[in-house]
């Protein structure tokens, strides 16, 4: 048996949480990639990326776009190397073999965003240990191309508005970009990551909150040792369909099928569900906890819409699980101290019942919902005793 805090003595519950400047000490303003003056690209709810207002159809110059300064002096990327170009030079894309723990862009300071920061297609911007980005209202971080946040857990990479939601817009992600980051701190944002169709991401050893969303995914990619603080408006919405600017869903997945383990979710309100799932999706949930809300998984969207749960821990909640039509597969897991541990299955058929098997209930037996139980929902074998693996390992 694994030594696992989750579940211990009558199945307490512990969470965890994760845990600059420049040279002369002062605080320097983003050089290289963020433009003065120049508007990004803001997300819309159907996952496209239009010109944010002011833009007149145009994104926001990036690095090598020798059109973003007047003067023809763009400023540039921090190399990290003993000879600097000369001012104005470009010093041309870093090659593989320069990306040594010295060639960070930025490292160890507070870096200042008043515009947008645009990470250019094909171009790579990558962020060491203590670098702390703070935003300003209305800013976005846009990912082109590639951008890799390498914190430490002594001193994590930071990106942070004023402390409250929608202080500043956060990290979009667009179709063709890419984000891999770990030991990393994301608040006060619209959506911490907004993850657009075509692109993928890798999040390792991370804390999102503060934010009206934590993440919205429509795409493929991985959270693993992530810490999901809801922080959205605790208001009750009867919408099915969940669109991003719902306040359902700290977590928000439509029509990806990213993998989420080892996470915990919580701070919710009553009324407002943790996790939103709906389109076409195949997500994966391994050794998550989540409380504090009024649906753990709330799931839709027909038989093509099958999320798989294991080893996970559903707890004190409304419903654990809703399943709107959808075919939901949850094993191992533990459902303990919700009113109903599966519900709501309106519209389901024969070919969407959830599937059931081995997992505990702490009511000595499941609790579904009548609209499931007419269905046939069931857990055919429950567990006699919760799985001592449940719930997140090394969080």
């Amino acid at each position: 048996m694994r030594g696992n805090s989750w579940i211990c003595g009558p199945l307490a519950v512990a969470l965890c949480a994760l845990g600059g400047c420049g040279e002369d000490g002062g605080s320097e303003p983003a050089t290289g990639l963020v433009m003065p003056g120049q508007p990004g690209v803001q997300p819309t709810d159907d996952g496209t990326a239009e010109p944010s207002a002011g833009a007149a159809g145009a994104p926001a110059p990036a690095v090598g776009d020798d059109t973003a300064d007047p003067a023809g002096e763009m400023p540039q990327v921090p190399s990290g190397d003993d000879d600097e170009p000369a001012a104005g030079a470009d010093p041309g894309p870093m090659a593989a073999d320069d990306m040594t723990p010295d060639a960070f862009d930025y490292a160890g300071e507070s870096v200042p965003l008043d515009t947008d920061l645009v990470v250019a297609a094909g171009e790579t911007l990558r962020v060491g240990p203590g670098a702390s980005f703070m935003a300003s209202a209305g800013v976005t971080v846009v990912v082109d191309g590639t951008l890799l946040i390498e914190g430490s857990a002594d001193a994590p990479v930071r990106f942070m508005g004023a402390g409250v939601p929608r202080s500043w817009e956060g990290i979009v992600v667009s179709g063709g970009g890419h984000l891999e980051a770990s030991h990393v701190e994301i608040g006060g944002a619209t959506y911490g990551i907004h993850a657009l169709p075509g692109s993928t991401f890798t999040v390792q050893d991370a804390d999102i909150g503060t934010s009206f969303k934590a993440a919205v995914v429509q795409s493929d990619g991985s959270f693993d040792r992530v810490a999901f603080h809801a922080s959205g408006d605790p208001t009750f919405s009867i919408s099915s369909a969940a669109p991003i600017t719902d306040p359902n869903g700290t977590l928000t997945i439509v029509d990806g099928s990213p993998t989420v383990t080892n996470s915990s979710f919580d701070s919710g309100a009553p009324l407002v569900d943790m996790v939103r799932v709906r389109g076409s999706s195949a997500a994966v949930f391994d050794h998550v906890y989540i409380t504090d809300a009024h649906c753990g998984i709330h799931m839709e969207g027909g038989p093509n819409n099958s999320p798989t749960v294991t080893n996970s821990i559903f707890d004190g909640m409304a419903y654990g699980v809703m399943a709107y039509a959808t075919k939901p597969i949850i094993e191992d897991s533990i459902f303990m101290n919700n009113a109903s541990d599966v519900g709501f299955c309106v519209g389901a058929t024969a070919d969407n019942v959830p599937q059931l098997s081995n997992n505990y209930y702490s009511s000595g037996a499941p609790l579904f919902d009548p609209s499931c139980v007419q269905i046939g929902t069931t857990d055919a074998a429950p567990a006699a005793a919760p799985n001592p693996d449940a719930g997140p390992i090394g969080l």
